[in-house]
Order: C-alpha cells, then structure tokens, then sequence
C-alpha cells in the first residue's frame, strides 16, 4: 500500500517541499530502498526508524518496501526524515490511519527508543508550510520554538513517535505552541559598556560613526590599546532590529542550527578564529551552508588580527562587502546568502606589534614589515570605510577612582535617532547607498564639492573612497542633526580615510 507524507528540507536557507512516499507489500527480496538523492545521513534512517518503530510498539514492513523522497532532482541530507518515513510506514502497513497528516508538515530525527530529537531550521519549515497553506507544522518539541514567530499557522512540538502517531490518528489531543513575539529589550545594563574603555575618545568617535551608518571599520595599534575591548561593546551599541531585520537574521540562524535563544532579540555578533576556511568565512559545501558572514547578517563581523588570515580567504570579502550578499555556484545550483553585516577588523601595525609606539621599540626589520602588511591588499583595505590608528592609553586616566567616560546608553540614543533619519530617507543606511543616492542624498554645494575634490586629488584618494567619504560626512551630518553636509563633516570623514596611502 501507498502512503505519503509531507515534509521539506533545508537548500541554503531556503525551505523547500519533499514528500515522503512509502509502498510496501512489493514482490521480490525483503529489504528497504530508499531513493531521491539521499545522502548518508538518510540512508542511516532506516536503522533509527526500524528500532524506532520496534520499540514504540509498531510492527516492521514483512515486504519489501521503497521509499521515495520526492522530488528526486535535488539532494537531500540530513536527519529530517526520520520522522515522517516513520509515519509513511505505519500508514502504508495499515497500523493507523493518520487522517490528519495531510493537514500538516512533518520534520524530525528518531532515536532507537522512538524519542524525537532537535533538527535545524524549524523557522524555515514554518515559513514552507505557511506557503503551502498548511494548517500547521509537527516538529521535536526541542527545536519547535523558533516555528512559533510564524503567524497564520500551528506549531505542534511532540515528544515521541506514538504521541504523533495518537495526535494524528485524532486519539490524543495536542494544544499548539503559543505563537511568540519578541519584545524590545532597552536595559542599560551592558555586558561590555563604553565608559570602561578609559581614554580613547577618537576611537570612541569612530566607533560611533561606524555603527550610526553601518560603515565598516579598521582599528591599527599595538597591543593592549583596548581595540577588542571596544569591538566587544559595538553589538550593544546597535539597535535593537526591525521586525523585518530579524525576520531575515532568525532564517539564517534556525537554518545553520543555531542553539541561541530566538527570543532574545539582539543582533548577532561573530568572531571566528583566524584559521577559518574560505567555506567557514563566506559559506560552501556540497549543498552550500552560510558562512560567518552570513551568520552575521544583521550584526557586527570582528576579525581580530587581520593580517593572520590566510589572504585568500579576505580577498573572499571584497565582493560581499560591497553587494552585501553571497553568491555560491554549484553543479546543484546557485545559492544567494544575504550578508549586510557591519565589519570590524583589528591588527597591529607590525609582527611584533611595536612599531611606532611610545612605549616600547620595535625589533622588526622593513622587510618583515612588508611582508606582514602585504597580506592585506590594497582593494581590501579600499573597502574599509573607516581606517584609524589607535595609540596605546596613558596609564594617568586610570588613576582616578570613578570614570567619566560616556556610557553606551548615551551613545547608543544618538545612534538609533541617526539610524532612524536614515531608514527615513532612504530605507537603507548610509554605508549601503547607491551611486545614484549618493548623488540624491550626499549633495554638495559648489564650494564643498571644489574643496573635496582637490583634497581627493592631493591625497590621490580612489573614486570608491571618494563615494565611502560622501557617505561617512553623511553619517556625521545625521548624528549632529543636519540636513546638509557641511565643510566640517567632510573634514571629519577625511581624517578617516589618510590611513591606507601609509599602509602599503
């Protein structure tokens, strides 16, 4: 007898539908086949479900018997499946009925004992079957939460195999998970807070800057000048995201399985060691999975000690930063990953890290300089927006007993009206504009725009540099409630910008 089920599986990011078929009572050798692109992990399924089903009291198939995982065309991986081949067999030897399976979408792993366990991307599953018009999604009880932001659809965490088999036999009734809304979360008490960085009042500006219009941002300085220490209060500086940005942030995190509460409504913060791959950094595999840069979609990249990644993998960052989106091509397909996320990148300014300090001398020769800063290339370096030089802080600021520092919920206020004006005016933030809005929204009167470009042609500034100092006097001019750029905004936006004609 036929029986189907129907589930989905995960292509990137994207949820897409596959249904479970099951015939048994087949002439011919007994033995189960699975066919539709399976990888290992589903052709393991078979042993999961053939304990699974023996120990929650169902008999086995005493027939050959196929399973078919449709459509066929595209691969299919992971432990998905487990629960609904199970469903598909007890339907197809006539142990139940199931009369409400075709009411829902079905996901989840077995273990031997028939106990279902957490699978990845239960926020993806749910946005499928709201698509497919289903009235609800069946998942591990473990994995079901992120489902429930999901309007227009019920969500039904279950425990075991018989429990779903007796909620869809209509012999045991199941409430839905309550649907979830996250809520705001302003509590000024900070992790990492502004006001323990002492000194440092150019970096805190750029910092300021950097987060107001998204802009990414290169720190340079000696060890222990408070470089990570500042990266680490950026994410509390942002915004809490928009309904939409999170929606966006909360796809990539439930696809890639991530063990993060969802219902903490904050944005994401990354920080991967420097022996990352090309495939952990930007994303890839047989069937493509987002990178770091993905992960981070929404929030804040921090690559301390830039220059120890292999190059390869940060010339990989040049396409993205600029188009805020990764694309993956594969003999199985192409793949788009989203990818706005701020940049904070973090290096000393020499292997031993000395050079030019004021407190220690530096032992590197010149050609150790050069091939150390040599990992970093000029197009890379072009991209970053904002380039400062951080010089170590004087040990008298910590003499005093209380610090005087700005705190982050200062800042932080100043931020979220900056990006507020922003999203007003363009929908964007300032760092992503256009070459057309840049031109609409960054206007220069004809002195300003005489004094910026004889400052770019002495400083032999490129044309995208040229654009990403429009955009940061934007930004500046947005913090201080301008509508118009003004000469001492460009000049503000310039000093950001010398750093890389001394880098090479």
């Amino acid at each position: 007898m036929l029986a189907i089920i129907d589930s989905g599986s995960l292509h990137g990011i994207e949820a897409f539908p596959v249904h479970v078929e099951v015939n048994t009572g087949e002439r011919g050798e007994l033995r189960w086949v699975i066919v539709g692109l399976p990888d290992t992990a589903v052709k393991e399924s078979q042993n999961r479900v053939f304990s699974a089903l023996g120990n929650s009291g169902f008999r086995l198939p005493t027939s050959r018997t196929t399973i078919n995982l449709a459509p066929g065309n595209l691969r299919k991986e992971g432990p998905f499946y487990d629960l609904p081949i199970a469903l598909a067999i007890i339907a197809a030897t006539q142990q139940s009925t199931l009369s409400l399976a075709s009411q829902f979408l079905v996901a989840g792993e077995l273990s031997l004992s028939g106990q279902t366990r957490p699978i990845a991307g239960a926020f993806n599953l749910a946005l499928l079957a709201k698509k497919l018009k289903k009235r609800g999604l069946l998942l591990p009880k473990e994995s079901a939460l992120p489902a429930t932001f999901v309007e227009g659809i019920e969500v039904y965490g279950v425990e075991t195999l018989k429990q779903c088999v007796e909620f869809l036999s209509q012999r045991l009734s199941l409430s839905p998970l309550p649907h979830t809304l996250c809520a705001n979360s302003n509590t000024a008490d900070f992790i990492y807070d502004l006001s323990a960085v002492r000194g440092q009042k150019i970096l805190k500006r750029a910092v300021e800057i950097a987060v107001a219009g998204n802009h990414n941002l290169l720190m340079m300085g000696p060890p222990g000048c408070g470089k990570s220490m500042i990266a680490k209060c950026i994410p509390e500086l942002m915004p809490n995201p928009t309904h939409e940005e999170w929606l966006e942030i909360l796809q990539i995190q439930s696809a890639c399985g991530s063990h993060n509460d969802p219902t903490l409504y904050k944005r994401p913060f990354r920080s991967p060691h420097h022996n990352i791959s090309d495939a952990g950094l930007i994303g890839g595999g047989i069937i493509p999975q987002p990178g770091e840069i993905s992960l981070a979609h929404g929030g804040v990249l921090f690559l301390d000690e830039l220059p120890e990644f292999r190059r390869s993998v940060l010339e990989m960052l040049r396409q993205p930063l600029e188009e805020g989106k990764v694309t993956i091509v594969r003999t199985s397909g192409k793949l788009t990953f989203p990818c706005q996320t701020l940049l904070i990148a973090a290096l000393n300014p020499c292997p031993c890290g000395y050079l030019g300090s004021r407190q220690r001398r530096c032992h590197c020769s010149s050609v150790q300089i050069q091939k150390y800063r040599a990992r970093i290339s000029g197009p890379l370096l072009d991209r970053m927006d904002l380039q400062l030089e951080v010089q170590p802080v004087d040990l008298s600021a910590f003499q005093t007993t209380l610090p005087t520092e700005e705190k982050s919920t200062d800042v932080k206020k100043r931020i979220a009206k900056a990006r507020d004006i922003q999203l007003e005016r363009a929908k964007t933030y300032n760092a992503y504009l256009s070459a057309t809005q840049v031109d609409r929204f960054c206007y220069l009167n004809t002195q300003e725009q005489q004094w910026l470009h004889k400052a770019c042609e002495q400083l032999q500034i490129s044309a995208r540099a040229y654009h990403k100092i429009l955009k940061i006097a934007r930004t500046i001019a947005d913090l201080s409630g301008e509508s118009c750029i003004q000469r001492q905004h460009l000049m503000e936006a310039m000093q950001y910008r010398c750093f890389d004609r001394t880098w090479q």
